[in-house]
């Protein structure tokens, strides 16, 4: 189960759709800024207003190697899509509590205005802090820069004890922070057991039987 951005239920994508509740009755989400703004849509490619991210590759565009990876549009921060410090803090809010989940953020770079960095963190029903994670610290060049690259982060525990995530800019940029959000699964479902392997579980338990009547025997 994963947002991937690409449909929207009720509505259908498009550059600087706002974001809120569109996925609460089907997923049981919803998505809002700590500043009382709204998350949007933003396009990727630089053929449209607005910009997520400058990569490499091009205004909102994957790198090379990931070509195809991005799709056609991810999760950006409000109506402006580079903001000034400080940036406001993306809320995904459950309406049940899950164990898990994930998502992927692009092109965590710095530039001339500093270093980029995000801060994940999971929170409980009193939303009290329970789990955190701190991505790369993203430099202008050199080998921790994700430069038109996804970086994935995930939370797995025991039991439902996540009722909302933030995500918060940590990095020393001043101008130019934008957050590229995408791929994102509320929760981690069981792995199912390809059949192959249930088939060769069921032959092994069967051989151990069937030799240990001939011992018996």
């Amino acid at each position: 189960m994963v947002i991937d951005f690409e449909t929207v239920p009720g509505s259908t994508p498009s550059d600087q759709l706002a974001i809120s509740n569109q996925y609460q009755a089907d997923y049981g989400v919803t998505f809002s800024l700590s500043n009382s703004g709204t998350p949007h849509l933003e396009k990727t490619g630089g053929d449209d207003p607005g910009t997520g991210f400058e990569g490499s590759s091009g205004l909102d565009t994957e790198d090379a190697e990931f070509a195809g990876l991005l799709g056609n549009y991810f999760l950006r921060l409000g109506t402006d899509a580079l903001q000034s410090a400080p940036a406001p803090t993306l809320i995904i809010t459950y309406d049940n509590a899950v164990s898990a989940a994930s998502a992927q953020i692009w092109d965590i770079d710095g530039n001339a205005f500093g270093t980029e960095q995000w801060q994940i963190t999971a929170l409980d029903n009193g939303n009290q802090v329970i789990d955190t994670l701190l991505s790369p610290l993203g430099t202008e060049q050199g080998p921790t820069s994700l430069d038109g690259k996804p970086w994935t982060w995930s939370f797995d525990h025991e039991s439902n004890d996540i009722y909302a995530i933030q995500i918060a800019f940590t990095g020393s940029k001043s101008e130019t922070i934008g957050l590229a959000l995408d791929n994102f699964s509320p929760a981690t479902a069981a792995i199912p057991i390809p059949a192959a392997i249930w088939l060769f579980g069921s032959g092994l338990f069967g051989l151990i039987g069937i030799s240990r009547r001939m011992k018996a025997a």
